[in-house]
């Protein structure tokens, strides 16, 4: 009865898993977002340049303009597209200094059908050299650009991106699930997990500040055949019962050395959406916050669902020696080799072609 069981939970995660990968081939995350500059070209003239990840399809890119303070389209595109430029003659700014100063332009994204849940990344430079860079979700069309950033919006916006980003990044994901199958109980998962969050904080920092980089591409290679190491340690584990190698043994070591990999996914992240010139150690330290965060409530939930099952099929009537057999360390990891074993063949094909 117990392998009856045992089986069919295997085969639903793997149907759900699998086909749910396999419906976005190869999807891992898309942390770019649209990114749109705004340039003061003169002390009237602006101009405006955008970016679209191509993960949109032609036909569904958004109208990008730009509005106030009289300002007229002098040249550019007249159709939506993936990337372009737009030149507008404005009126001198104006700003309302009452708390935070803001200018009277604003930035329009006019979507001809739904957006597909992609943030935008404006940044805005004036003429004498002071930027803005702003980080909105993918709810936000309409966005008023500040003549100044103040410290605790950077804080912000950052944190939001970061966080937005580690639960949008499966693949991350799907390494912190198979640390907590291997460290188990919670002493063992926030020692892990702390130990990850020590490797990829060194090399996010490093690599965002340019002191030492690595291409994405093998970065992203990489990643997946990290993930397949362990959910291979937790396979031969649950059929050998051996538990006496590294990954077991010092999960927390494992997790720092896998975690300076890591780092460098996400400061290819980071780069993307760009750091602010004159605070980069603030919107650095708060996406690394960002990122800390969604991972710990990444971790609270698949403890919480783990405790959620194991009172169901305790309800069932088995006991908990009976439930080793049914725990994801022996179920839900197959599927989980399986997608990262896709990912990395997919990028590998991608890197040599």
């Amino acid at each position: 009865m117990l392998n009856r069981y045992s089986c069919r939970l295997r085969l639903i995660i793997l149907i759900f898993l699998v086909g749910g990968i396999y419906g976005r081939p190869g999807f891992a995350h898309e942390g770019r977002p649209i990114y749109i500059q705004l340039q003061e070209v003169s002390e009237k003239v602006y101009s405006l340049r955008w970016k679209i990840p191509p993960v949109m399809e032609p036909g569904t890119e958004p109208d990008i303009y730009l509005k106030g303070a009289g300002c007229q389209k002098i040249s550019g595109v007249e159709v939506p597209r993936h990337s372009a430029v737009k030149m507008y003659q404005c009126q001198s700014l104006s700003f309302n200094t009452i708390k935070s100063p803001t200018t009277d332009l604003q930035i329009y994204l006019a979507y001809p059908v739904a957006n597909p849940v992609l943030s935008t990344l404006i940044h805005f430079e004036r003429i004498n050299g002071d930027a803005v860079h702003l980080f909105n979700g993918p709810g936000v069309l309409e966005v008023n650009l500040p003549a100044d950033l103040s410290a605790w919006e950077c804080v912000r916006q950052y944190i939001k991106a970061g966080f937005l980003h580690i639960l949008e990044g499966y693949d991350h994901l799907l390494f912190v699930l198979c640390l907590v199958f291997i460290a188990r109980g919670l002493r063992g998962v926030l020692i892990a997990v702390t130990g990850f969050t020590l490797g990829h904080s060194i090399t996010l920092g490093l690599a965002s500040l340019n002191f030492f980089t690595i291409r994405v591409d093998v970065v992203e290679v990489l990643i997946p055949l990290s993930i397949m190491v362990l959910a291979a340690e937790i396979i031969n584990a649950g059929h050998s019962r051996d538990r006496n190698t590294l990954s077991w043994r010092f999960p927390a070591i494992v997790a720092s050395g896998f975690g300076l990999l890591h780092g460098f996914g996400f400061a290819s992240a980071l780069t993307g959406l760009g750091l602010p010139h004159d605070q980069k150690l603030v919107a650095l330290i708060s996406f690394n916050a960002g990122v800390e965060l969604g991972q710990l409530v990444f971790v609270l939930f698949v403890l919480l669902l783990t405790y959620m099952v194991k009172l169901i099929f305790l309800r069932w009537g088995f006991s908990v020696y009976s439930l080793r057999g049914l725990m994801p360390s022996t179920s839900a990891v197959y599927p989980v080799g399986v997608v990262s074993g896709y990912w990395l063949i997919e990028r590998s094909l991608e890197l040599v072609s």
